[in-house]
This record gives structure tokens, C-alpha cells and sequence, in this order.
């Protein structure tokens, strides 16, 4: 009788615990009402800054997957989000395809080339994996997406111009009605950021971290190295292919200049500054992206974009200084002490 009841005691939740996740739920869910309500009133050029501002955040969500959780790095995301916008634009402009349809068929070509691209992690890591990542960056970027032999894809040079849409009620034409993309996009972010939180309390996801932590533990654990670095590959650029999908509707063009290596840095750089690990600094990561040097050219119209990128390295320094976690981790870490304080949730740390 005993063990029964220690058994039923066991499967009982803590109420701590249970009041932790609701409070987190109903931040989160307050959170996105106000990140709904404050474009609003804004001007029309910060409002399509906002819409590319979660565009940013759902391929920074993408690295939370692969470089959070399971420890690779990658300098090619942009590259899976221009696989996926030209891979859209060419079914839409060319073959009329419908618009969901041609953006499940961007996701899952940036899903199979990311896996291609996987195939090195299985032998490199670290900096080694890098450089082939930038190598991809740079092949897709000097020659796919430039080259006029693959214009049936790109548009060619001048890339595709791109026809409005309209998803769940809301039309979506670039900066006419860059209010209504930007809800489209930040419900598509709400649902994605759900989704990998999720990933990382499943079973896929402790496998991912057995990996980051150490391949060689995770190995002697019985956890099949090749299967799960391909598919965190795999997952990380079909997320970065939802953003890139949604890059015609919001901008009303396609072109290469959008996918260059040198907004993967960014991507990674932003990232790590706000914490690579976490999911809601992604949001943030986004919003820094497209917003600063957005802001300073409206209120210091004479200020060069070099500074805005000397202020970043310089950030990056102090924060791996200070807070090796990043903005979010550290914020996420003193919120966890305050809620145990007050009686929410146990202290384990920074929370997801």
C-alpha cells in the first residue's frame, strides 16, 4: 500500500512548478499582445520595420535550435532563408502556385539543404565547421544566386517582384499593408517559439543537448550522433525557411542582396549578444536587428552605419566578458531568483 501511494505521489506535479509555467504562459501571452499592439500607432516605415523585425527573429530562432541547443555553428542561415524566398517567388510569380503551398515547398527545400549542409558536422565542429558553412554562404551567394543560369530560380538579377497575398484574412503586399504582414508574421513567430521550447523538454531535445554538452558521452549513451545532427540541420534552416518565405510578401521583392553572408554574421552575432540558448532572445535579437540602425537614421540622419557595427562589436566584447549567457540569460537568471523569492517556481537557473 505504501509504494502504491509513493508511486501517486510521485506522478503528482508541484504546485510551485505548475505556477512557474503558468506565470511564464501569461507573460508570454502578455508579451504578445502588447508586441501586437504597439505598431499601431507607429509610422508606416516602422511598421515594415516590424514586420522584418520578426522576419530577423525567426531566422535567429533558428540558431537557438542549432547553436543553443545542440552546439553547432552555422554562417550560412542566410542562405537557407534565400533558398526558401526564391523557391516561393519562383512557384508564386512563375507558376501561380498558391501561396502556402509554395511556402511548405520553401521549407522543405531549405529542410533537405540543410541537411546537405549538415553532412560535415558529422566529422567537424568548432571553427572548422564554420569555414564550411561560410563556404556555402559564399558558393550561394556568388554563384546561385547571382549566376544568370539559375535566373528560372532568382528572377535573374534584378530577382522577383513579388505579387500581394493574402494569408488568414490579411492582405500582404510589402509596405502598403505592412501592419497586417507584421501580425501574420508574429503569430508564425509565437507558434514557431512554442514549438521549439517544446523541442527542447522532448526527448530529441535532451539528446541535443547530451551532444552540445559532449559528443562522446552522448555517443556511449546510445544517442545516434549522425541522425540528430542532421536533423538539428534540418530543423534549424526549415525555420530559417518560414522566414524566408514570408521575405516576398512583406518586402514586395525578392534579390540577392538580402541573402548575403554578411546577414548570417549578423544573425549569429545578435544571437549570442542576447543569448543563443533562450528562445524569447531571439524576439529580441530581431527586434535590435532591424530597429537600431533603423532608429538612428531617423533621429541621427547624419550618423554612419559604421558606428552602429562598431557599437555591436563592442557590445559582444562586454558580454562575453560579463555575461557569457547573453542579455536574456542573465535577465532570465535574476527573474528565476526573484520568483523563487515570492514563491513562483524553484530556482534552476535561466529559464527557456
Amino acid at each position: 500500500m505504501s509504494s502504491i501511494a509513493l508511486a501517486g505521489a510521485r506522478t503528482l506535479p508541484r504546485s510551485g512548478a505548475l505556477s512557474g509555467r503558468s506565470a511564464k504562459l501569461l507573460i508570454g501571452l502578455g508579451c504578445l499582445v502588447i508586441a501586437a499592439l504597439i505598431p499601431i500607432k507607429l509610422e508606416a516605415n516602422f511598421q515594415y520595420t516590424a514586420a522584418l523585425a520578426v522576419i530577423w527573429a525567426i531566422a535567429i530562432l533558428s540558431l537557438v535550435v542549432l547553436t543553443g541547443y545542440v552546439g553547432q555553428i552555422s554562417l550560412c542561415q542566410a542562405t537557407f532563408v534565400g533558398v526558401s524566398a526564391y523557391t516561393v517567388s519562383m512557384l508564386v510569380v512563375q507558376y501561380k502556385v498558391a501561396f502556402p503551398l509554395a511556402a511548405v515547398c520553401g521549407v522543405v527545400v531549405s529542410f533537405v539543404l540543410g541537411v546537405i549542409v549538415g553532412l560535415p558536422a558529422l566529422r567537424l565542429r568548432g571553427i572548422l565547421l564554420a569555414i564550411v558553412t561560410v563556404g556555402v554562404a559564399l558558393v550561394f551567394d556568388g554563384y546561385f544566386f547571382q549566376d544568370q543560369t539559375y535566373a528560372w530560380w532568382t528572377g535573374g538579377l534584378n530577382g522577383w517582384t513579388f505579387p500581394g497575398v493574402t494569408v488568414l484574412g490579411y492582405q500582404m503586399d510589402g509596405f502598403h499593408n505592412a501592419l497586417h504582414t507584421y501580425w501574420v508574421l508574429l503569430g508564425i513567430f509565437a507558434i514557431l517559439a512554442i514549438l521549439v521550447v517544446n523541442l527542447h523538454d522532448s526527448g530529441s531535445g535532451r539528446r541535443f543537448r547530451a551532444i552540445r554538452d559532449s559528443e562522446v558521452a552522448a555517443a556511449t549513451m546510445g544517442v545516434n550522433l549522425t541522425r540528430y545532427k542532421l536533423l538539428a540541420f534540418g530543423i534549424s534552416a526549415a525555420i530559417a525557411g518560414v522566414g524566408g518565405a514570408f521575405i516576398g510578401p512583406a518586402i514586395g521583392s525578392v534579390s540577392a542582396s538580402t541573402f548575403s553572408l554578411f546577414y548570417s554574421l549578423p544573425f549569429l552575432l545578435f544571437a549570442v549578444l542576447m543569448g543563443v540558448r533562450f528562445v524569447p532572445a531571439a524576439a529580441i535579437a530581431g527586434m535590435f536587428m532591424a530597429f537600431t540602425p533603423t532608429v538612428l537614421k531617423h533621429f541621427l540622419p547624419d550618423i554612419k552605419y559604421d558606428w552602429f557595427n562598431l557599437a555591436l562589436g563592442l557590445l559582444l566584447i562586454v558580454q562575453m566578458i560579463t555575461a557569457p549567457d547573453g542579455v536574456w540569460g542573465n535577465l532570465a537568471r535574476d527573474a528565476a531568483r526573484v520568483g523563487h523569492l515570492v514563491g513562483i517556481g524553484k530556482p534552476k537557473g535561466a529559464p527557456r
